[in-house]
């Protein structure tokens, strides 16, 4: 019969594990892979907990606003858990006594049962600091050590042991003076035991062998304390009362001394059967995270966190956890991918299917919200790094913000409609009411358009500057580096620059032959500049460029022996080793050297360019972008020494593989192998 219960409960657990999943996918919009890797490695917990002898650990990574909390959140919830879910902000000032008042919480309602806990905001328990040296945060210890058994002990002293410790000398005091106790109550001398105690409530009595007043020896105002350091041994404070009525003096004092001791003892905390799910955003993994540039196109930044993988994160947690403690958070890494713009449109759409939803539930009315308008929504609210959160605020600016208006003039004007339709009509929200398909009233609202004013065309010197400057960093990586970039800005949003070129290289390494294209590059713009408007019209615009062409030349030479010697060398600080000085200058000279000659080819490549450079960057002093494709038709149209074709569009294979199995084959026709510099022979007839 037991088994046969067993059975049936798995069965209908593995149905509720489905129907979350589902439900979650539905809710959750980008985030499939990530559901399923959660279901996954939560059933086991789920539908034998039994055989679990320590807790699951599961971590979840990814930027600000993709929906890791509210995941699990939903999760709890869906699978019946919430009153025994509980969520540990490590984000939070304060937070050592949070959680050990919070655990002790646990301890006391759930101990050793299925639980989910969740550790959010995981990166501020770091335990190293940027400079590597250990941080001293006491509370972290408990975390660590619930990550690694799902047991620990810890002393659990509470306000109320001193009051229990203080009734213990009064009882002891009260025998020593002859006060007698039967099943609990006072029986003889009840007003010195009175006189002793000084309780509140209490009264002095005769010693009257006829009165009938009832005097407990521990008074019931201690039995909620008793209750709440011994809640293991007791269910309720009346249990307490039914112990207590049961000692006579002896056994009562006895009773509060054990207590007193067990109230004092390292109390164990059992968590072995809970799952924990840890939270968290880290930046180092995450290279994207620091660009708030709302113009970043939502598809590349989506494509670049695809190639993180648990590498990059165990990578990123180095440096800011100890390496024990970065293996106790086990291998379950689930990484939430950036997302994309496919992605963020469904969720705009989601949220407002969620308001037509509402206003039909609400009024029997449809709400019907134009695409130009879930359009606008994407323009203005979507930074690609930053989540959902500014995209749900612009949808309640838009839409949201509106409704009370909306519905108000149904019964300020006396409106008969069945149909409201909102839109963008010359940048003011349109709302229009139908009855029977047919309009019989209208206003408008202009809404805030912050991105849309920043990203207007300014056609002055400024964005003619930028276009010219970025259009030539775009020519040295077609020409020099055979990419075209994805996507070229005369003029942005980002308070930080007026424009840049996004250039995905396609191979994820750096030769020696190619040191020289790449610092031509990095100077691309000011070289550009210097071209079309002369030597003394050159702006100040280049300053992060320049550095990059600077940290770039001398990291090359001086820490990855691209320079003539592959040897690592460092500038003289107190901190740097003595024996990487580059004690006669010859790195520096060399470095200055490569820019000199970048500078030439940068001006040479761009020279003979002129014609296509002055072409698009004429184009993008009137427009803002100009994109893949069509820097592709500029090439073709304005370009006839350069073919596309070789343009590379796959860098996995491009020499070192092809060549390597080349070597290999005129090996094998030589017949001989050279292994460290010793000749082993593959001609049977010499072994001989």
């Amino acid at each position: 019969m037991k088994k046969q219960n067993q059975h049936h409960e798995i069965i209908k657990k593995q149905k509720i594990l489905l129907q979350t999943k589902d439900q979650l996918k539905k809710e959750f919009i980008g985030i499939d892979n990530v559901i399923d890797q959660v279901i996954d490695l939560c059933s086991s917990w789920y539908l034998l907990p039994n055989l679990q002898d320590k807790p699951v650990i599961i971590n979840l990574w990814g930027l600000t606003g993709v929906g890791k909390t509210s995941l699990i959140n939903r999760f709890a919830e869906l699978i019946n858990f919430n009153e025994k879910y509980y969520r540990f902000d490590l984000g939070e000032k304060g937070n050592h006594w949070t959680i050990k008042d919070q655990l002790t919480d646990i301890f006391e309602n759930g101990n050793g049962y299925p639980i989910i806990m969740a550790f959010d905001e995981f990166q501020y328990a770091r335990s190293i600091d940027n400079h590597g040296f250990e941080m001293d945060k006491t509370y972290n210890r408990l975390i660590w050590e619930l990550l690694d058994t799902g047991k620990f002990s810890t002393l659990t002293h509470r306000r109320s042991t001193d009051d229990i410790y203080k009734l213990f000398l009064k009882l002891k005091y009260a025998l020593s003076n002859r006060v007698k106790v039967t099943n609990g109550i006072v029986t003889f001398r009840k007003k010195h035991f009175n006189e002793i105690m000084r309780v509140k409530g209490y009264e002095f009595f005769d010693e009257d062998v006829n009165s009938k007043k009832v005097i407990h020896f521990v008074p019931e105002e201690y039995h909620m304390e008793i209750y709440e350091i011994a809640q293991e041994h007791f269910k309720t404070p009346f249990m307490v009362k039914q112990k207590l009525n049961q000692l006579n003096g002896e056994q009562t004092l006895k009773f509060v001394n054990d207590l007193l001791s067990y109230a004092i003892s390292p109390k164990t905390f059992d968590f072995s059967k809970a799952i924990i799910f840890v939270l968290g955003n880290l930046d180092k993994a995450y290279s994207m995270s620091s660009s708030y540039n709302p113009d970043m196109d939502a598809d590349e930044f989506h494509n670049q966190s695809l190639k993180i993988n648990i590498s990059n994160i165990k990578q990123a947690l180095r440096l800011r956890f100890r390496n024990e403690q970065i293996a106790r958070l086990g291998n379950n890494h689930i990484i939430y991918p950036a997302f994309s713009k496919e992605t963020f449109k469904k969720i705009i759409k989601l949220e407002l299917d969620k308001t037509t939803l509402k206003i039909k539930n609400a009024y029997q009315i449809d709400l019907k919200i134009d695409k130009t308008l879930l359009n606008l929504i994407y323009d203005e609210g979507v930074y690609p790094t930053q989540g959902t959160r500014p995209v749900f605020s612009t949808i309640y600016q838009m839409v949201g913000s509106k409704v009370g208006k909306m519905i108000s003039q149904l019964y300020l004007k006396n409106i008969q409609a069945d149909l409201i339709w909102m839109k963008l009509e010359n940048n003011e929200i349109k709302i229009s009411y139908f009855n029977t398909n047919k309009k019989v009233f209208s206003f408008s609202e202009t809404p805030t358009l912050n991105l849309s004013k920043l990203r207007t065309n300014k056609k002055d010197d400024v964005q003619a500057i930028v276009a010219v400057h970025e259009t030539g960093h775009a020519l040295l990586s077609i020409f020099l580096l055979n990419t075209i970039p994805e996507f070229i800005y005369s003029k942005t949003a980002d308070a930080k620059s007026d424009g840049f070129v996004y250039t995905d290289f396609k191979w994820k390494y750096i030769s020696k032959k190619e040191i020289l294209s790449r610092i031509a590059f990095y100077l691309g713009g000011i070289i550009a500049e210097k071209i079309i408007f002369g030597e003394d019209n050159i702006t100040n615009g280049s300053e992060s460029d320049i550095e990059k062409a600077t940290n770039f030349v001398t990291s090359m030479i001086k820490k990855s022996g691209m320079g003539e010697l592959p040897a690592s060398y460092q500038v003289p600080h107190t901190h740097t080793n003595n024996n990487l000085f580059d004690i006669d200058n010859k790195v520096n000279q060399y470095a200055k050297n490569l820019i000199e000659q970048a500078e030439k080819l940068a001006f040479q490549t761009l020279k003979q360019q002129e014609s296509l450079l002055l072409q698009m960057a004429n184009y993008l002093s009137d427009n803002r972008v100009l994109r893949k494709d069509k820097i592709k038709d500029f090439i073709i149209k304005y370009t006839k020494d350069y073919n596309v074709s070789n343009i590379i569009e796959n860098g996995d294979h491009l020499f070192y593989r092809d060549h390597l199995k080349h070597k290999i084959s005129n090996l094998k026709l030589q017949g001989n192998i050279q292994i460290f510099g010793n000749e082993f022979s593959l001609n049977k007839e010499l072994l001989k």
